[in-house]
């Protein structure tokens, strides 16, 4: 009747135990690490930081992940993490989160981290993942992102030099522009 939560590949457990080395503070235990800054780890919850063959394990972890979510946790239809969910890049972003969070709170030697993570990083997830994409957001098939046209104007030429223009003046006060028909 349950599945087990699909356990985190060896590399991302690798990279999950070596990030708990750094946060632990231990500094020969961090020198065992062989790593001169911490901050270069991958982290398997922000998928941007996980070299290729990483990467590669988290993927298909997340698609373990997603598959599990949905069978023990989705009893609504909106609740369902989309087929499609690798091309929108919020719900690639929090599950990696919502997979990392659940692979350490089953590790605690308490129950209150899975608690939490019952209590709020889940339902959290599925509600800003229905507000985002809607109730019947691709739900049937993939749906191309609604804000595409206004985000290719945000980052067209035009509003870019605006932009940049109201930076320049915030950031040089003698620049300021000279209000129409006075002289300083």
């Amino acid at each position: 009747m349950l599945l087990p939560f699909p356990a985190p590949t060896a590399g991302i457990s690798e990279a999950l135990n070596d990030l708990a080395i750094a946060a632990s503070g231990d500094q020969e235990a961090i020198a065992e690490l062989g790593v001169t800054d911490t901050a270069s780890l991958p982290r398997p919850w922000e998928p941007t930081t996980c070299p290729g063959e990483l990467r590669q394990e988290l993927w298909e972890w997340l698609e373990q992940v997603a598959t599990w979510i949905n069978h023990e946790y989705a009893w609504r239809s909106t609740s369902l993490i989309p087929p499609c969910w690798p091309r929108h890049p919020h719900l690639v972003r929090e599950l990696a989160v919502l997979a990392c969070l659940r692979a350490t709170a089953a590790d605690a030697t308490a129950p209150d981290p899975l608690e939490d993570w019952h209590r709020y990083a889940l339902p959290h997830f599925q509600e800003r993942m229905t507000t985002r994409l809607g109730e019947g957001g691709c739900r049937s098939g993939h749906t191309d992102w609604p804000a595409a046209g206004r985000f290719d104007h945000f980052t067209g030429h035009q509003a870019t030099a605006e932009r940049r223009r109201t930076f320049d003046v915030d950031t040089h006060p003698g620049r300021q522009l000279r209000v129409a028909g006075r002289r300083p």
